[in-house]
């Protein structure tokens, strides 16, 4: 109901109620609220904190009566908050991360409340939900760790960073993340979520692992090369000769046997280390003060 005219009609206007609100707006909270998979529908001290949240601001018209409070319903439906105040804006908390949202404002005093106005739909959003503990992997020198992507909260996920109980930490966008670490230690790992609205809160530990060391195989030198047995080891620059040369000669070239390198061919009745060499037997000869000279061969 509006104003009558005259000062009689001034008077009676404070017990009228007072003039739904105009310029209504419902604006997303987002930063660093935390997750909330099912709205708080309890009261306004048990959703203060929680959940996600919408700023909402709206004017009483001048012609209308002064408004003690404020009645406010949000649909979907949550707790139905009356506010207490005549002040005309409200954080609405409590909300269902990444859900739409209007809300009801409707202005109240001694005389009765009006019927309202309604809000335009805003979506309210928060941090990422907490993850699921992840799974880690031994590697050497470096673990894999592995995990599902939590709810987003309505914000895209930018990123992911894991922490090992030894202050280890590593981070990527998307799983797995490999974490350098010390051999033959043993750690578990936690993992946050990150969006434009902030980040998660840390995901129950892991299963404890222990980072292998390097490998070594015991049949490989690590630091001669290796060598078949048939190769002899220290020699390696001798060419290979047949058994029948004399083994401390082996600088002596590979000939076929009827190739004598050196020597002209003779045959076995001549003596095996002194080649023959003819003699006059008229000159004599002496060995051991006796000439022996027969068929052209000198004897001693």
């Amino acid at each position: 109901m509006g104003k009558r005219v005259g000062k009689k009609s001034q008077a009676s206007n404070d017990f009228l109620e007072p003039l739904n609100v105009t310029s209504l707006t419902a604006s997303n909270v987002g930063t660093s609220r935390p997750y909330l998979a099912t709205a708080n529908t309890t009261s306004t001290a048990s959703a203060a904190g929680t959940g996600a949240a919408a700023n909402l601001a709206w004017t009483l018209p001048a012609l209308s009566p002064a408004a003690t409070s404020y009645t406010i319903t949000t649909t979907p439906a949550t707790y139905t908050v009356t506010t207490g105040s005549a002040t005309a804006s409200y954080t609405f908390q409590g909300l269902a991360s990444n859900t739409a949202y209007t809300f009801l404002v409707r202005p109240s005093n001694a005389a009765g409340t009006a019927t309202g106005t309604t809000s335009s739909s805003v979506t309210v959003t928060t941090v990422p939900a907490q993850m699921s503990a992840p799974t880690p992997t031994a590697g050497v020198n470096q673990n894999s760790i592995a995990f599902t992507a939590p709810a987003t909260g309505g914000k895209a996920i930018t990123g992911f960073t894991v922490t090992g109980s030894d202050a280890t930490s590593g981070s990527g966008a998307t799983s797995p993340i490999v974490i350098a670490d010390t051999a033959a230690t043993s750690q578990t790992y936690t993992v946050t979520a990150t969006n434009a609205n902030g980040t998660s809160i840390a995901s129950p530990a892991s299963g404890s692992i222990t980072t292998l060391s390097p490998f070594f195989p015991p049949f490989f030198p690590p630091f001669f090369p290796f060598f078949p047995p048939f190769f002899p080891p220290f020699f390696p620059f001798f060419p290979f000769f047949p058994p029948f040369f004399p083994p401390f000669f082996p600088f002596f070239p590979f000939f076929p046997p009827f190739f004598p390198p050196f020597f002209p061919f003779f045959p076995p009745f001549f003596p095996p280390f002194f080649p023959s060499f003819g003699c006059n037997c008229e000159s004599g000869c002496c060995c051991g003060g006796v000439p022996a000279c027969c068929n052209g061969y000198w004897f001693c």
